[in-house]
């Protein structure tokens, strides 16, 4: 690989700034800007049209802070003169004036003033990507910055760094702590009826931050127990402020103002405003998942206004999604389809009802089954709580869902006890649902990174109507998408786990690799069983902390001196698979057949114990596999049936055939494609010894292994 020539400057560069900081740490803030100097700063910038790409890196455990849990009336004001380099106040707040049109970078930069006229400049992080600089923080906000912590960024300057999007809160132009002089005077003067215009200017322009901010400010003016005509007034508000919410995928809030908008009057045009209120329910509910109460607000919607038709496809749109819901019934064709023309999401419900989570009595929460299940019986289908798709503008997945992910708890924070309450490495310091301080949804940014770490899933997309094109196999150079689910994300590991996973665009599909009884624990393998021992726990290690103890790993533990062995074999094993040239030449090399044959031979002899106990011997499957791809290729059957009954044995299956009838025990058995390409062998020979009924049985179990390693039997038919 090519040495970044860069890599020793910039680690040198890092050192300095991080011994910087240490030195710096605690000493007061000196000035080193004037006011001129920050408005030329930002003058100079671009405006910021439109959204630019993700440029955040996701932070590391030493950029880990919690965000303030404290409501302003419960902190002490502080001024910019105050503050002290590489601190966290805690118990203060800043109260600050935003004084010149925003930028965004990697975070969304604002020169501020606080009452003394001092200055300044603010890094707002993780704030919503598809809003524009102004519609974060626009210029002549007054805004509060909790618990301020002052800090020296990448560029050698200090600035007052915002990573939790709680700790800086917008105040209205009525809030008691907003300062006289940074006061709008015009906008002090404006009554109800024309902050709505306002908004409604807004809403046209899709300016949608804005007409929400003018619809509110509308409402502050406006007494509840005001006169009829006041009460229409503040109807008409919230009717507008629930549309403007469900543009900005407020979903919780579309459905508290729709609500809040409903007359129940019985002329035509009070039907019809809450006919639309019932339809905004509806469609927030539905985005929600929340697919019964969507139903019955379409029904209602309906009874006001039956003859539109967007209340019709909603309503049945909405009854096939619980059709999905509560029985599982999916065209996995269909969904195909549907995630490959419109950027790999799908509308589909989740199916969880099988399942249900709860403690284990080692290993914290697990996913158990909550009835019996039958080998390759669809266990789960569930909707990502959050999935990105690598691309041009956005190549690191990861991160975006991280942001994706903290974006949608602050919009929803209904949706935050499912996130929060996931396992986090640790037990649970922080709340595991998203208290509102000062009408804000507090969550902890780098709760959520970690929650990703531990709980995502990477996987690929674009290939669904390939062979195996839903199975989560990949290989290193596989762009990967990250997702988060949150059901299979309590589900515990296991080397030889009795469920596998696949995935339809933004679906995850889990299917029963053997039978489960009812109340059994369900378990998945993390990560692509590999060979070697030592090489799947170092994967685990890395990545969830932890050694895998399971009977396949305790086994192997015990080779010993046989280890060296074992990884030498499988290196030449993988030889022999990575040369297709190997194959061109093997009608005048039988010298190879025979290499071959005797390193399976000793790969048998180091695996003696796992094939005694019918333990899968993975190191094996790659040499049987070439073997039968080269009897196969010379159309020798006998070797073909000995080799494809090694390969199963390689990954734990154990077959029996008595006439026309198999017997194969999954006991220990890993589900891959090397297991249904073994099968399909038989097959053809059993087909070539006139076999029919046998061939068509061990076509039978391809087809089984196949829907579980895929998810579908999608791309079966093209490859075999």
């Amino acid at each position: 690989m090519e040495e970044d020539p860069l890599a020793y400057h910039n680690s040198v560069l890092k050192e300095e700034m991080l011994a910087r900081r240490l030195r710096q740490a605690g000493d007061l803030r000196r000035v080193s800007q004037t006011r001129e100097q920050l408005i030329n700063e930002f003058a100079s910038r671009p405006s910021p049209f439109p959204p630019v790409a993700r440029q955040v890196p996701r932070p590391g455990p030493e950029d880990f802070y919690r965000p303030c849990y404290l409501p302003l009336a419960q902190l002490k004001k502080i001024f910019l003169k105050d503050l002290k380099f590489e601190t966290h106040h805690r118990g203060s707040f800043l109260l600050l004036h935003v004084f010149c049109q925003p930028f965004r970078k990697a975070a969304v930069m604002a020169a501020v003033e606080d009452e003394t006229g001092d200055v300044d400049r603010v890094a707002l992080y993780h704030t919503k990507e598809a809003l524009r600089a102004f519609e974060v923080v626009p210029e002549g906000t007054v805004i509060t910055v909790k618990e301020p912590f002052y800090h020296l960024e990448e560029d050698g300057r200090y600035v007052l760094r915002v990573d939790h999007p709680s700790d800086m809160v917008v105040l209205d132009q009525h809030h008691k702590l907003c300062p006289e002089q940074w006061q709008n005077r015009e906008e002090i003067q404006l009554t109800a009826l024309e902050w709505k215009r306002e908004g409604n200017k807004a809403f046209v322009r899709e300016e949608y931050p804005e007409a929400h901010r003018c619809y509110t400010s509308g409402l502050a003016h406006l007494d509840p127990d005001a006169g009829e005509g006041m009460r229409d007034l503040m109807r008409d508000l919230y009717h507008h402020r629930s549309s403007t919410n469900l543009q900005l995928h407020r979903y919780d809030a579309t459905i508290l103002d729709a609500f809040l908008s409903t007359s129940n009057g019985r002329d035509d045009t009070s039907k019809a405003k809450d006919s639309e209120a019932w339809f905004r329910r509806g469609r927030a509910n539905y985005q929600l998942g929340h697919y019964a109460d969507a139903l019955k607000a379409f029904e209602r919607m309906l009874m006001l206004a039956p003859s539109v038709s967007k209340g019709h496809e909603e309503f049945k749109k909405t009854k096939t999604r619980l059709l999905e819901q509560q029985q599982g019934a999916y065209n996995f064709a269909e969904i195909i389809n549907e995630v490959t023309k419109n950027g790999f999401f799908a509308d589909r419900a989740s199916f969880v009802s099988k399942t249900e989570v709860r403690q284990t009595q080692d290993r914290g929460r697990g996913l158990f089954a909550s009835q019996d299940i039958r080998m390759g019986d669809l266990i789960l289908c569930e909707k990502a709580f959050m999935a990105a798709h690598p691309d041009d503008r956005t190549p690191n997945s990861r991160s975006q869902v991280w942001l994706d992910n903290v974006q949608k708890v602050i919009d929803n924070p209904s949706q935050s006890k499912d996130l929060l309450g996931l396992y986090a490495g640790q037990p649970n310091t922080s709340p595991t649902s998203a208290p509102m301080i000062d009408g804000t949804p507090v969550v902890d940014t780098f709760k959520v990174s970690r929650l990703l770490d531990l709980n995502g899933f990477s996987f690929a997309v674009g290939r669904e109507s390939q062979a195996y094109g839903t199975s989560a196999r990949m290989t290193v150079t596989t762009p990967k998408s990250t997702g988060l689910w949150i059901r299979i994300a309590n589900a515990n590991h296991a080397c030889l786990s009795n469920a596998v996973r696949s995935f339809i665009g933004d679906l995850i599909i889990l299917r029963a690799a053997k039978d489960i009884k009812n109340g059994e624990e369900i378990t998945i393998s993390y990560q692509n069983p590999a060979p070697l021992l030592e090489d799947r726990q170092k994967v685990l290690s890395s990545s969830w902390g932890f050694r895998c103890n399971c009977l396949l790993c305790t086994s192997e533990a015990s080779l010993g001196v046989k280890m060296q062995t074992l990884a030498d074999h499988v290196e030449t094993s993988l030889a022999f698979m990575g040369d297709r040239n190997l194959h061109d030449v093997l009608a005048t090399n039988s010298e190879l057949v025979a290499m071959a044959e005797i390193v399976a031979e000793d790969l048998e002899g180091v695996y003696a114990d796992n094939l005694m106990h019918r333990l899968p011997c993975l190191g094996m499957a790659d040499i049987w596999q070439w073997l039968s791809q080269t009897y196969c290729q010379g159309s020798n059957r006998t070797q073909l049936k000995r080799c494809a009954t090694k390969i199963l044995e390689s990954y734990g299956y154990w077959i029996t055939v008595q006439n026309s009838n198999i017997s194969i025990d999954c006991t220990h058995g890993i589900p891959a494609i090397g297991v249904v390409d073994a099968l399909m062998y038989l097959s053809y020979v059993a087909e070539g010894e006139q076999q029919i009924e046998l061939s068509q049985e061990f076509k039978t179990w391809a087809r089984r292994i196949y829907e579980i390693v895929n998810g579908s039997m999608m791309g079966f038919e093209l490859k075999y």
